[in-house]
């Protein structure tokens, strides 16, 4: 399953560091604190500082775990915590505080922060005049709404009177250098400027990746091997990625990134409507434009950038009017297919020097595909489950960036460049005897085959539910031999499934779960966890909207209570979303 590239979140997104011992050590000091507990502040005389979060996938958790080292390096008591995980109570009687905070879709709160969000954001939240923080904020500017959720926490807490430590901090896809900046430059602000002896005990050794965005490791594509049947709309295909003596590991519920390599084709036809050579070095970057191209830069979705270049040339009336007229969905619908190339075909007259085009271009992203094998199941190997995208507009073959890239351009036994994104958000349940319910159509499958051949390992006893579906059954039961195995043997307990084009009236996973109400409320009621992966635009939404409705209809609550009894389950952890 792909999801898309979100800075943080990644998008996971910090250098996609390994941050574990950091990480360990702000969770020890998590257990015995909330806020600023007075049996912890009164056992040291160094400040305090609260280190909050919010993530989609991990990469402002990464940052925040980053954050902590570097306090406790310059003698602070550092304490880091999801934004969820605060109680109000808690978050006002902090002094210095630090968030973390990655947007999610179109401007969205991550999953875990949310209910924070709702709370801060009430009119009866306390005013917090003793308060001092800081925002680093997380994104991508090819989104509308950039880092939208770390703005409104930005304004939020100077209405609600806290000072700023500094002004918030807005990144973009290349986050990693500025972000360590604002972190080096903002703590010592939180002690008003003085040094601080560090206690020896209080800087722990991080020990990194030498693996991540920047250096990614060559690892071979050792199998790739189509999913999808012959009548299948789509073509989902199962990889397998050799981590040999890497030193790479993941557990279930992780992100495998992949840096792509660009299609030589449109590489070629972008030279060509330039009017440039593939093989002309540019001095001021020492390489090729073909290979520039090729290694360094996003070709095919073009950036907010290159997209007002083009139309103050194109002389487009309705490509001018959607953009500066602000209707974001007719300007969505008008870019819908279109890649770089199309945007400058729009008119043969616009014209570009290969620098002033190279300016308007955003670097190349890794993409971020969730994991669907068990590591205790296969060792020193990663699964991965992807769509391959393909489309054709404007008579010319369109290609997904890194889906293709792997699908055609890795040769056989080839290599790719992968880096792992833990995302701690999006675990099997610590106890094997807790029941889990999920819901993944299509390649949203992926993190839940993983999840499965772990507990099959493990010999859990909890339960094991899965809602799956997709177009036909003949053709888009991705991993039906599998699956109908482990549902023979036990390890799946219930297996529902949803063919929307098998029957005459569509029939989809949300409906299915309506179907089994009773038993889903049940299953909830007896602590299972509920997990969600796939697309977050439709699919997502209709199942929490399908889960809010059962809640509400088995549990004969009213909305409001509903919406409280969904509320809790985000608390305690048992609703979770791997969602793009």
């Amino acid at each position: 399953m792909k999801r898309p590239f979100i800075p943080e979140d990644a998008p996971f997104t910090g250098d996609q560091k390994s941050w574990l011992s950091g990480f360990l050590a702000g969770m020890q000091s998590a257990k015995a604190m909330t806020g600023n507990q007075a049996s912890v502040a009164g056992a040291s005389t160094a400040p305090m500082l609260n280190i909050l979060y919010g993530t989609q996938t991990g990469n402002a958790e990464g940052l925040a775990m980053d954050a902590a080292v570097a306090a406790r390096a310059q003698g602070f008591e550092a304490v880091v915590q999801g934004l969820d995980d605060v109680t109000i109570d808690a978050f006002s009687a902090m002094k210095r505080v630090i968030i973390t905070i990655a947007t999610y879709g179109e401007g969205e709160m991550p999953d875990n922060a949310g209910l924070f969000w709702e709370s801060i954001y009430s009119a009866d939240m306390p005013k917090l005049p003793d308060m001092q923080f800081g925002v680093l904020a997380l994104g991508d500017t090819s989104y509308d709404e950039f880092c939208q959720a770390g703005k409104l926490l930005d304004i939020r807490l100077e209405q609600l009177g806290a000072t700023r430590l500094i002004d918030r901090l807005d990144c973009d896809v290349d986050y990693e250098d500025v972000a360590d900046e604002w972190i080096n430059k903002t703590i010592p602000l939180a002690n008003g400027g003085k040094s601080i002896a560090p206690a020896a005990e209080s800087t722990p050794k991080v020990v990194k990746s030498v693996w991540n965005r920047k250096n990614p490791y060559p690892a071979k594509v050792s199998v790739n091997r189509l999913l999808s049947g012959p009548s299948s709309g789509k073509e989902i295909r199962h990889y397998e990625i050799d981590l040999a003596d890497s030193g790479l590991t993941y557990e279930t519920g992780d992100a495998l990134n992949v840096m792509p390599v660009n299609d030589g084709a449109l590489v070629k036809k972008l030279t060509e409507r330039l009017l440039v050579s593939t093989d002309t070095v540019l001095e001021a970057q020492g390489q090729s434009i073909g290979d520039l191209l090729t290694y360094q830069y996003e070709i095919s979705t073009p950036s907010r950038n290159l997209i007002a270049a083009v139309e103050a040339q194109a002389n487009h009336d309705k490509f001018s009017h959607v953009l500066k007229n602000g209707d974001k969905e007719a300007l969505a619908d008008f870019l819908w297919g279109k890649d770089t190339l199309d945007l400058l075909n729009l008119n043969p007259e616009i014209v570009f020097s290969i620098d002033e085009f190279l300016a308007l271009l955003k670097p190349l992203q890794h993409r971020a595909y969730s994991i669907s094998s068990s590591p205790n199941k296969h060792i020193g190997l990663v699964h991965l489950t992807v769509a391959s995208v393909r489309w054709r507009e404007d008579d010319r073959d369109h290609l997904g960036v890194c889906s293709t890239f792997l699908a055609d351009r890795v040769a056989a036994n080839g290599t790719a460049g992968v880096f792992i994104s833990p995302n701690k958000a999006f675990r099997i349940p610590a106890n094997d005897d807790t029941p889990m319910i999920m819901v993944g159509p299509g390649t949203g499958v992926a993190p839940f085959r993983a999840f499965l051949e772990e507990r099959q390992m493990s010999g859990a006893k909890g339960q094991n539910w899965l809602f799956f579906g997709d177009q036909t059954r003949d053709s888009d039961f991705i991993y039906e031999q599998q699956l109908l195995e482990m549902q023979a043997v036990g390890v799946l307990n219930r297996l529902d499934l949803a063919f929307s084009r098998d029957q005459k009236e569509k029939v989809y996973v949300q409906h299915k779960m309506h179907e089994a109400a009773a038993e889903l409320y049940q299953w909830l009621e007896q602590g299972a966890y509920f997990y969600v992966c796939g697309d977050a635009t439709r699919m997502a939404k209709d199942v929490d909207q399908a889960l809010r409705d059962i809640v509400a209809a088995q549990g004969k609550l009213s909305a409001d209570k509903a919406t409280d009894y969904i509320n809790n389950l985000k608390r305690e952890k048992r609703y979770l979303r791997d969602v793009y």
